[in-house]
């Protein structure tokens, strides 16, 4: 802002020229309001400077032209319109031009008065923040749909004497197309090639699962090649289909798995399978329960694949160009949470199924697992691509080791050897074995490589854990996806040890952006995630497996991933298996803060309703714990007892321990695992991790209770808030502390 002596200078300059200077207009002559007198009895507080009205108040006034404020702000100023100074005047640019109002030269101050001026009820002494613009619905679907052109209704013969199954949609997508379909469906390369979640599919027998739910991005049909191979030709189309102009033809038939009913078992997804309530008159059903989407809703996002993940992606699927025969590749993925890390490594891994026939997934972070419910550490060996959220395709794990948490906050030394023991498995086991049949596939069978995703906890003990997994991997390619700032504070650099002189490792490095937090849908939250991937393994249904499949480390590696839910009956309701616990298993280990407290007369109740991880571990290795010396018949449980060593053991999977009968040794459970390896299971490990409330419910009985029994009378379950003190969850934070607490 100029000076007042130099506003004057300037105004005495322009004064001097020949044009007049334009007049102000000058202010009304309506005389000026007489304040009225406050009839109210004084008040005790101290009067305020001014007229007796709060500074919110004259904030809030509205100012009618042509009379003046009765309220003053604390620093008055002349208003520099009315006085004419401070104000600078230009002349105009040429003197053909007939003269015009000059341009005023205003301070901020002046600015902010302007503002208040239009719009008085913004109070100045706070600032203005710029509010977020809403975007636009982008067009997902630029496919036109037209009957008996693009879109072909195939009977069950013609399906049949095409190699396909029950009725198909056979559609035809051109170069210049995208196609967006929200549900269930199967999906075949009849011809050509189509890409979809970052990966390129070409023609073939196989039908590819896919699940596109609301609470997840939307997959994106986009024709990449329209060549015919050879391995197109093993369809006879219809003539009507053979014939068309050109572009990619897809099969598209409606699956039949039943995972629509876990949005009855979690209602907060109920339906999210299929359009939202004011979609629902404007979509267009291609199959039943395949729906067209044309735009994208506040609940409906699109995948969008970032352009650095595109590269990173075409730099890992690569081919090494080294002499070594045997190419060994670890590919590490590391960032923040909510960066998409999870979804980049699941990206990679369908990247990586198209040149490899089985590709290796450690998953590290045991708060949002990709194929197995959380709090475990497990290690899958991968088949077929998958295309969908982490509980739509729950997976047995080759190896496992159960943490019992969300995090390893309370057992990092157990996480970080179960993390170990889970390489070496690798490394000895998977890195280099032979497929088990001869196929006629030529994708690479003699080498799987290894991806690795570690957990979103970045910073402190959880990003020296990183560091450390990210040495025991010896990795060849590493990812890292760069998140925004979280409340103000940067990402914290990666750590490494000062005397650890091999911490630069050799490896790719790849740097990623981070997914726009457009594109992800808020709806739904990281607990709502992790509730449903545990009741969709709970009413996961595996494929049968035969006793001799796991009869030792040699047989050969196969995917085993639920193909159907049942969701007909709740947790309550279902079957269990009837245990003999003092027959069946040897120990009962407690993991977590608290529970080496826990006395054995007690161990009953901590395990009736809780969920449990059910071990193997090899004979000789572990001390059986013996009962109590006062010979009543007690769970085999000692109490403060060490976690089963990882090197000898493994965690087959999950199991809720429904009913624990007080009178016998019996016991009722409720796991997915098949039989033939339950039989093996030796041990139960009792971690922090509970059964969610959806899974205690009974979506069945339209009174609201459980298995018939009024909703006031349900065990463990309490209806309302509760009253008493200290009955709500103390939250804890750790980022506010005093000066004596540091």
């Amino acid at each position: 802002m100029l000076s007042a002596i130099a506003a004057r200078r300037a105004a005495q300059a322009a004064s001097k020229q020949p044009s007049p200077l334009p007049t102000p207009s000058t202010p009304s002559a309506d005389p000026i309001p007489e304040p009225q007198r406050n009839s109210n009895p004084p008040s005790k507080r101290k009067p305020s400077s001014g007229n007796g009205k709060s500074s919110r108040d004259s904030k809030k006034a509205k100012i009618i032209p042509g009379r003046v404020p009765t309220t003053a702000r604390y620093f008055e100023s002349k208003n520099t319109i009315e006085g004419g100074e401070d104000v600078i005047m230009l002349g105009s640019s040429s003197d053909s031009e007939p003269d015009v109002q000059a341009k005023l030269v205003v301070d901020s101050s002046d600015d902010s008065e302007a503002e208040e001026t239009q719009n008085p009820l913004v109070s100045t002494e706070l600032p203005s923040y710029p509010q977020p613009l809403r975007s636009e619905p982008s067009q997902l679907s630029t496919f036109k749909p037209t009957r008996d052109l693009n879109v072909y209704e195939l009977s069950a013969d013609e399906a049949s004497a095409t190699g396909l199954r029950n009725e198909t949609s056979v559609i035809s997508i051109d170069r210049e197309e995208t196609l967006a379909l929200l549900g269930t469906y199967a999906l075949t390369i009849l011809k050509g090639s189509v890409s979809i979640l970052g990966v390129t599919l070409s023609a073939s027998k196989e039908a590819h699962h896919v699940f596109a739910p609301r609470s997840a991005p939307i997959p994106i049909l986009r024709c990449a090649s329209s060549d015919v191979h050879d391995d197109s030709n093993i369809y006879s189309l219809p003539p009507r289909v053979r014939n068309n102009h050109g572009g990619a033809v897809v099969a598209i038939q409606s699956l039949d798995t039943g995972v629509e009913g876990l949005g009855r078992v979690c209602r907060v997804f109920d339906g999210v399978f299929e359009p939202s309530r004011w979609q629902r008159s404007s979509v267009e059903v291609i199959r039943p329960g395949v729906s067209l989407v044309t735009h994208s809703t506040r609940d409906v996002l699109p995948f969008v694949l970032p352009e650095s993940w595109s590269v990173a992606l075409s730099a890992a699927e690569t081919p090494p160009s080294s002499e070594d025969p045997i190419p060994l590749s670890v590919y590490v993925v590391k960032g923040p949470k909510k960066s998409g890390k999870s979804t980049f490594a699941r990206t990679l891994l369908n990247r990586l199924l198209a040149r490899f026939q089985r590709v290796a997934y450690l998953e590290c972070d045991v708060g949002q697992s990709e194929f197995t419910p959380g709090g475990l550490v497990a290690l899958n060996v991968i088949h077929n691509p998958v295309f969908g959220p982490p509980f739509t395709h729950p997976s047995l794990p080759y190896r496992a080791h159960y943490v019992g948490a969300t995090s390893p906050r309370c057992s990092p030394a157990h996480y970080l050897a179960a993390v170990q023991a889970l390489l070496e498995t690798y490394k000895l086991e998977v890195q280099t074995s032979m497929p088990d049949d001869e196929s006629i596939d030529t994708r690479v069978t003699d080498v799987t490589p290894l991806v690795v995703n570690t957990m979103g906890w970045t910073k402190g003990l959880g990003a020296d854990m990183n560091a450390k997994i990210e040495e025991l991997a010896e990795p060849t390619h590493i990812f890292e996806i760069i998140g925004p700032e979280e409340k103000g504070w940067p990402t914290a650099p990666p750590a490494y040890d000062f005397y650890d002189q091999s911490a630069p490792s050799k490896a790719f490095q790849y740097t990623l952006e981070a997914i726009s937090p457009n594109l992800t849908n808020t709806h739904f939250n990281a607990v709502d995630q992790r509730n449903l991937n545990i009741l969709s393994y709970f009413h996961a249904v595996f494929p049968p497996i035969t006793s001799t499949s796991f009869s030792s480390p040699s047989t050969p590696i196969r995917q085993m991933t639920a193909t159907k839910w049942e969701t007909s009956h709740p947790l309550c309701a279902r079957y269990p298996y009837e245990v003999d616990w003092s027959q069946a298993f040897d120990q009962v280990i407690l993991i977590g803060a608290g529970y080496e407290d826990v006395i054995p007369s007690e161990i009953s109740n901590v395990l009736n309703g809780a969920i449990v991880g059910l071990v193997e571990y090899e004979p000789g290795t572990e001390d059986p714990a013996y009962p109590d010396s006062s010979g009543a018949r007690e769970l085999p449980y000692a109490q403060g007892r060490d976690l089963p060593i990882p090197s000898t053991s493994t965690c087959h999977g999950l199991a809720l321990i429904r009913a624990v009968s007080p009178s016998s040794s019996h016991m009722h459970i409720l796991t997915p695992i098949p039989p033939a390896i339950l039989a093996r299971c030796r041990m139960i490990v009792k971690g922090e991790l509970e059964l969610p409330i959806w899974g205690m419910l009974d979506f069945t009985d339209a009174n609201e209770g459980v298995a018939g029994v009024e909703k006031g009378r349900v065990p463990y379950l309490q209806w309302g808030k509760s009253e008493g003190l200290g009955g709500e969850r103390r939250r804890v934070r750790r980022n506010l502390m005093r000066k004596a607490q540091m």
